[in-house]
């Protein structure tokens, strides 16, 4: 199907939103360099792991005005401030619980609409052929499998420097790690549905994921 898309020239960026981008990639370097001036290194790894994702579609498709859409570098920008920046560098977290779930809930939520964009490829290239239900089980299983990695990365951190990431004021490691499960599977599930709902509506983003499956296609 994306070999035969005839991209009308809709499909590409507009001049302000690639230059909002790059002050946003901007954004999550100086975050980056915040944390390792603190020699929080995992939280700098992921970092600049999330900047080189948002490179990887204008490198592949070789056009910098073939991009993913704006809002998923927002998202991925809040996730960033919120979580690394607020949460962690200004001690949000320490405040109290709601932040900590609040942060995890919106978090698979972003995740699982990146994955399903993921599916979404791989379905458009012939290469995967579910249907709806089974795509959100995916995901769903997905952003749950990454949240349980997150907690094990956490209690490893933990261990290796000193500091205290799991647990609440008012919950305990253990309780607190179950909830921020509990939390990643609604996120997940509601982020997938989102995320499919986002593509049937918003028709540019539609047209512009084809339009960069079949740069990919050459």
């Amino acid at each position: 199907m994306a070999r035969f898309w005839k991209p009308t020239g809709t499909e590409y960026a507009p001049l302000w939103e690639i230059r909002t981008a790059w002050v946003l990639r901007a954004l999550i370097l100086v975050t980056a360099a915040l944390h390792m001036a603190r020699g929080q290194w995992l939280f700098t790894m992921l970092c600049l792991v999330a900047l080189a994702l948002i490179l990887v579609p204008p490198l592949l498709a070789r056009s910098s005005r073939l991009n993913i859409p704006l809002e998923i570098e927002l998202g991925l920008l809040w996730w960033l401030v919120t979580d690394m920046t607020l949460g962690r560098l200004m001690q949000f977290y320490g405040a109290g619980i709601f932040y900590d779930k609040i942060i995890h809930f919106g978090n698979s939520g972003l995740l699982a609409m990146v994955a399903f964009l993921g599916v979404y490829t791989l379905s458009m290239t012939g290469r995967l052929r579910i249907g709806t239900a089974l795509s959100l089980a995916t995901i769903f299983f997905v952003t749950l499998g990454v949240g349980a990695l997150w907690e094990i990365a956490e209690f490893v951190s933990d261990n290796i420097t000193g500091e205290n990431t799991q647990g609440s004021p008012l919950m305990s490691p253990l309780e607190d790690t179950m909830w921020d499960l509990i939390v990643d599977g609604a996120g997940g599930f509601i982020g997938g549905g989102v995320g499919a709902a986002y593509m049937r509506v918003s028709k540019r983003s539609l047209a512009r994921w084809r339009c960069f499956m079949a740069r990919l296609a050459g």
